[in-house]
């Protein structure tokens, strides 16, 4: 297995280095503090998982995730940034990422994302059905295969109708003038849709919601 780290803060990058060497002692690293780097290294080297910033300062990250898989079909993809914007949320879900790692979060959560990462890649190449992580969605998983809606759900069909609208770029005032609720009952229901889902805000709540399916693909588009 060989990750490339892709960063273009020095610190930062040693950081990685360090946090993940030491998770994953067997395990090849290169790294590359800028889009063109990043490329030169999987024209050369077969990676497995790519670690990269949205920011770069050469190329976009968006860009640079359709570049990678170009040069490099079938290679992982995992997100560490700052941004914790829904909207940024949205495209990242979008663009199909295997996972993303806010930088507030403490390493072990990088950690734990790229372990499943690779566990599961490591199960489809061996021909096992990958398992699914706690807070993790198959791949395979459709509007009409999720969990929204369902008796399945940790949250009730209020806290659902909240997450959605949450979900939507929508305010407290907003989600209770659409809801017909009073402002203190809308944060009542997002406190309890963070405590199930154990966010530590808006931004992460969202992110929790889609990688377990409670939010519908056509919300997202």
């Amino acid at each position: 297995m060989t990750i490339l780290l892709i960063d273009d803060h020095d610190l930062v990058l040693k950081g990685l280095l360090s946090v993940l060497r030491s998770a994953f002692p067997k395990t090849g690293f290169i790294t590359a503090r800028s889009g063109e780097e990043a490329l030169d290294a999987v024209r050369g080297t077969h990676v497995d998982l790519a670690v990269l910033d949205l920011e770069l300062p050469d190329i976009p990250g968006f860009r640079l995730i359709e570049l990678l898989r170009g040069e490099a079909p079938g290679i992982h993809i995992v997100v560490n940034t700052v941004h914790e914007e829904i909207w940024t949320i949205r495209q990242l879900e979008q663009s199909g990422v295997d996972g993303v790692v806010f930088k507030s979060v403490n390493s072990s959560q990088l950690v734990q994302t790229v372990r499943r990462v690779l566990e599961a890649s490591e199960q489809r190449h061996s021909g096992q059905q990958p398992q699914t992580a706690p807070g993790q969605r198959q791949p395979s998983q459709t509007a009409s295969g999720s969990k929204t809606g369902t008796g399945h759900s940790p949250l009730s069909p209020k806290e659902l109708e909240v997450l959605q609208l949450v979900a939507d770029g929508k305010d407290s005032r907003e989600i209770a003038s659409s809801l017909y609720i009073t402002e203190n009952t809308v944060e009542s229901h997002r406190s309890h849709i963070m405590r199930k889902l154990g966010a530590t805000n808006a931004a992460d709540m969202v992110m929790k919601a889609i990688t377990l399916g409670l939010i519908p693909p056509a919300r997202l588009q």
